[in-house]
């Protein structure tokens, strides 16, 4: 099967190669911060205090919401704090966590799973094993894993996403290197839960050490690896299936409703740790790379410091830029004391520079050309910059994806895709401001109506009252009237009676 690719992306060469992608065991954390606050759904509520011991595994927080993934601890020890502390989010804000400090033994609290025999556990089951394991898309969405599985009823693709995120990342290129059983079982869990026909690995053309590892270990014949062009961002959800099985997944809408499911090949090797191993979620591979260092792939545990795993790397002495989450998608960070959470698949660290500054666009059309869904950055940038949200979802805005391709073909240096995250948020508040007025108008309307109904109702009570009363005083009036006739009546008898 051939990938048939898709129109616009960018072609970036692996600034930081390296010759061999290993994986490095960082030691056990001294002390780990979980944040509550997940990618999808609300905040986990705490059901640990302060001086509690835990083991590895335990969960230590969970909601109830549909997008429910616990958290749980992932080192031994005990719980100092829970508190507000700094996250890695673009927002740079503060967020409830849990601090564990270490005891050093790393005892694990028993979990419940499958095994090696999962082909007769039903599928409610095992996805239930995977939501309480707390694995979500390891890719950098975040979305909960068990959601997807969900939906996927009628589902006849399993789409395994075994490309990087972005240039630079080699995280899931290693872990396919070094477990390449484990994903491919992993695969087969799936294709169990889903019922699909098939399933899809596509790997970039680049890494060829993993494909040839996986298919050492693949015998099975419902799996077929693919390998796909090394174009970013070939790993978009949307495009991914384009190029695969040329179907188009329309703006709003979900590759469930084509009967489609995809997964990380991060999350895929999760699942085979959450079902057959019996072991939640607690650590993930994160690469540590950039051009003030020999780059890494460190497996660590969560909620480990940057700093935890940048001090195996080796460091020049210059000053740095931290960068987490990739080159083009990534959030740049000030402090490299936040922790390591489960959307965490890269850490940039670059020899501090001056960025260049923005020029006027000169109208080259180089960004339109490079979008990878079809849009047309440059006018968007112009409706986004007047702060006119009408036209910018006239001209799809909420399509865009923000894989920065029109960032790095623009000439003039302009953060196009600041502009259009601005514009977002900027729609996003009107839309919530003018849901507010709505609001506010139909309890106006409401209330002059109710008032008006209350007004017209008391009238006609009124009205109702005033005819009972007329008729009971006329009806008053007759009685009174034949009771003098019948008193008169009645003395006239009594005279004529005496008199006689």
């Amino acid at each position: 099967m051939l990938s048939k690719g898709f129109s616009g992306g960018v072609i970036i060469d692996n600034p930081y190669p390296v010759d061999q992608v290993d994986i490095i065991q960082a030691p056990l954390p001294s002390r780990v911060v979980l944040p509550l606050q997940q990618r999808i759904g609300e905040e986990a509520k705490p059901c640990v205090e302060i001086g509690d011991k835990v083991l590895t595994g335990q969960i230590i927080a969970q909601t109830e919401d549909v997008f429910c993934v616990p958290i749980h601890a992932s080192i031994s020890g005990t719980v100092v704090s829970i508190d507000q502390q700094l996250i890695p989010h673009k927002s740079g804000l503060k967020s409830n966590c849990i601090t564990i400090e270490s005891d050093g033994q790393d005892e694990w609290i028993e979990t419940q799973g499958c095994g090696s025999d999962f082909l007769h556990c039903d599928r409610q089951t095992m996805i239930d094993y995977i939501q309480q394991s707390g694995i979500v898309g390891l890719g950098g969405a975040g979305f909960p894993s068990h959601t997807k599985l969900h939906k996927a009823l009628d589902c006849h693709t399993l789409i395994i996403n075994g490309t990087e995120c972005e240039p630079g990342v080699m995280c899931d290129d290693a872990l396919m290197q070094h477990y390449p059983r484990e994903v491919i079982r992993g695969v087969e869990i799936l294709l169990h839960i889903t019922g699909a026909q098939k399933a899809i690995i596509a790997i970039e053309d680049d890494k060829q050490e993993a494909y040839q590892s996986l298919l050492m270990f693949n015998h099975n014949s419902r799996i077929e690896l693919v390998q796909i062009p090394t174009k970013y961002t070939s790993g978009a959800e949307k495009l991914l299936i384009k190029a695969l099985l040329d179907i188009e997944i329309s703006s709003g809408g979900f590759a469930a409703d084509k009967g489609v499911v995809c997964q990380n090949v991060s999350s895929t090797k999760a699942i085979y740790d959450a079902v057959i191993e019996k072991r939640p979620l607690v650590s993930r591979i994160v690469t540590v790379s950039g051009n003030a260092l020999v780059p890494i792939n460190v497996e660590v545990r969560l909620g480990a410091s940057f700093d935890h795993i940048i001090s195996l790397a080796k460091v020049n002495n210059k000053e740095h830029d931290y960068r987490m989450g990739g080159m083009m998608m990534g959030v740049d960070i000030e402090s490299t004391s936040l922790p390591i959470c489960k959307i965490t698949n890269c850490i940039f660290v670059n020899n501090k520079t001056t960025k260049p500054q923005p020029k006027e666009c000169i109208r080259c059309g180089n960004c339109n050309i490079a979008c990878p869904v079809g849009l047309l950055p440059q006018q968007l940038y112009w409706h986004a910059k007047s702060e006119n949200i009408d036209k910018c979802m006239n001209y799809n805005l909420m399509d865009c994806i923000e894989c920065a391709c029109c960032n790095y073909v623009c000439p003039s240096d302009i953060d196009l895709v600041n502009y259009f995250s601005f514009a977002k948020a900027l729609h996003k508040k009107q839309t919530l401001d003018q849901h507010r007025i709505d609001i506010a108008r139909e309890r106006f309307e409401f209330r002059e109506h109710r008032l008006e109904r209350n007004k017209r109702e008391r009238s006609e009570m009124m009205a109702t009252k005033k005819k009972a009363l007329k008729e009971k005083m006329a009806k008053d009036k007759g009685n009174t009237q034949k009771d003098k006739i019948a008193q008169a009546m009645a003395r006239i008898k009594k005279t004529k009676e005496d008199n006689a």
